[in-house]
C-alpha cells in the first residue's frame, strides 16, 4: 500500500465548502509530520499552502495545516478499521464540535471556563465525493489547524507529564465529558444525531483466536516483568474479559448517568499544550487529538487510561485521590453552568463507577505502554509496524511503569 498524499486539486477541494468557491491553492509544500512511535493510525502530513481566497487581484494568504490520511499498511487498516473510524473522527468535527460550542453559547458559558479542545478544522472528506459518507476509503482526508504555529506542543512520551499538566488535563477532559452529559440531558434528539452518531461501535477487526493470540502475546510481555509473578493469572483473567466484552459489549455496557463520549485513546501524543507567554513551563491551554477511537462508554476509562499512560513516574501515586477529586469538581461544575441536575453525580457515584470499570482497561493500558514507552530508536517507520513490534520485549520504563500500575490496580481491587 501506497503512503497516501495531497495534491492542489485535493486541497481545493477540501478547503473550498469552509473558505468559500473561488478559492485557488496557488503553492504547497508538505512533510511527514510525526516521527515513528509517535502516531499509528493515520498519515499525518505537515502543510504549508498559499491561497487566494478571490478573484486574481485578491491578496494571498497562507495557511499552515496538519493533513491526517489514511495509514499506509495493511495491517494498520486492519488495527484502526479507517473506513470506520475515520468517518467516527470527521461526525466530531462536522457535527459535535458545533453542538458543544452552540450549547456553550446558549447558556452563556464565560471564556475562562469554554470547552473548546477540538483543533480547528478546515476540511473533510471521506472518499472523493463531494458528499459525506458513512464509509471511508483510501482517499478519506482531514485538515486541521497546525497546533504548533499557534504555539502548542506536545509532551514526552517517555517521560510522562508532570502534575502542572496533568491537573489541567484532568480538569478539561472532566468539563468535555460533562457537555456530552449534558447534550443528552437538554437535547436528547441533537446528542442522538451527534455523540451518538460519532460513537458507533468499532467494527470487530481481530477475530476470537486472534485475540486469545494477542493476550498470550501480552503475557508474555508480562512475565518479563520481576515482582510481578503472583498476578499474572488475575492479569490473563482480565486480558480474557476484555476480550469477551469485544465480542459482546452487553457483558458491560456504559451506565447512566455518567454514560458520555469518550475518547479512548487519551494519551500524551493525542493532547497539545500552549504555555504562559511569561513561563513557558506554565500550561494554560490544552487541544485534544485524533478522535477516531470515540465511543459511547464510561468516562471514567478515559481518566485512568490518561493518569496511567501518561502521568510522570510517581505523579499519579502521589496525587490519585487529589486527581479523581478535581475530575470531580470540574465535572459537576461544568454540569451546573449548563443548569443540569447533578443531584446524581455524587462523589461516592464516582468512586462506583471507577471501581466498576477499572478493571476493563487493565489490559488496553497494559498494552498501550509497550508503544509508549519503545527507545525511538527501536521504533519502525509506520509502514512497517506489525504485531511483533507492539508486543515487543519490554524495556525498563516499561517494566517500572507496568509494575507501579499492576500493583496499584491489585490494591485498589480492580485485579
Amino acid at each position: 500500500m501506497l503512503m497516501p498524499e495531497l495534491s492542489k486539486q485535493d486541497l481545493e477541494a477540501l478547503l473550498r465548502p469552509r473558505l468559500g468557491r473561488e478559492l485557488v491553492v496557488e503553492s504547497f509544500s508538505s512533510e511527514a509530520l510525526t516521527q515513528p512511535g509517535e502516531n499509528y493510525g493515520s498519515t499525518m502530513l505537515a502543510i504549508e499552502v498559499k491561497i487566494r481566497k478571490g478573484k486574481d487581484n485578491t491578496p494571498s494568504d497562507n495557511l499552515s495545516l496538519v493533513a491526517k490520511l489514511v495509514p499506509p499498511c495493511e495491517f494498520l487498516w486492519k488495527l484502526f478499521d479507517p473506513p470506520n473510524t475515520f468517518c467516527k473522527e470527521i461526525t466530531c468535527y462536522t457535527s459535535v464540535q458545533v453542538e458543544y460550542e452552540k450549547l456553550q453559547n446558549e447558556k452563556c458559558i464565560p471564556r475562562d471556563k469554554f470547552v473548546d479542545l477540538f483543533p480547528k478544522c478546515y476540511g473533510v472528506r471521506t472518499t472523493l465525493s463531494e458528499e459525506i459518507g458513512d464509509k471511508a476509503d483510501e482517499n478519506a482526508a482531514i485538515l486541521l489547524e497546525n497546533l504548533k504555529t499557534a504555539n502548542y506542543r506536545l509532551g514526552d512520551q517517555r517521560v510522562g507529564l508532570d502534575l502542572k499538566h496533568v491537573q489541567l488535563v484532568v480538569s478539561q477532559l472532566a468539563r468535555f465529558h460533562a457537555l456530552s452529559v449534558a447534550l443528552k440531558i437538554l437535547k436528547p434528539q441533537v446528542f442522538k444525531n451527534t455523540v451518538l452518531k460519532a460513537c458507533k461501535p468499532h467494527n470487530r477487526t481481530f477475530d476470537e483466536a486472534e485475540m486469545q493470540a494477542n493476550t498470550l502475546k501480552l503475557m508474555k510481555v508480562i512475565k518479563a516483568i520481576p515482582g510481578c509473578e503472583d498476578y499474572h493469572d488475575r492479569i490473563q483473567k482480565s486480558s480474557e474479559m476484555a476480550n469477551l466484552m469485544k465480542v459482546d459489549s452487553s457483558v458491560l455496557p456504559p451506565r447512566e448517568p455518567y454514560a458520555t463520549f469518550s475518547h479512548t485513546d487519551l494519551w500524551v501524543n493525542n493532547m497539545m499544550f500552549c504555555y504562559d507567554s511569561k513561563d513557558e513551563n506554565n500550561p494554560i491551554a490544552v487541544k485534544f487529538l485524533d478522535f477516531q477511537g470515540i465511543v459511547y462508554d464510561s468516562p471514567v476509562k478515559d481518566l485512568l487510561f490518561f493518569l496511567y499512560t501518561s502521568a510522570a513516574e510517581g505523579v499519579q501515586a502521589k496525587h490519585y485521590d487529589e486527581l479523581i477529586h478535581l475530575y470531580h469538581e470540574n465535572f459537576t461544575d461544568c454540569l451546573k453552568d449548563m443548569g443540569c441536575d447533578i443531584s446524581s453525580f455524587t462523589f461516592q457515584s464516582l468512586l462506583e463507577e471507577i471501581d466498576m470499570f477499572a478493571p476493563s482497561e487493565v489490559e488496553h493500558i497494559l498494552f498501550r505502554l509497550i508503544a509508549i514507552c519503545a527507545d525511538r530508536s527501536e521504533v519502525p517507520d509506520i509502514s512497517a509496524v506489525d504485531l511483533e513490534f507492539l508486543y515487543c520485549e519490554p524495556n525498563d520504563i516499561y517494566k517500572r511503569k507496568a509494575k507501579e500500575y499492576i500493583i496499584d490496580c491489585v490494591q485498589r481491587g480492580w485485579l
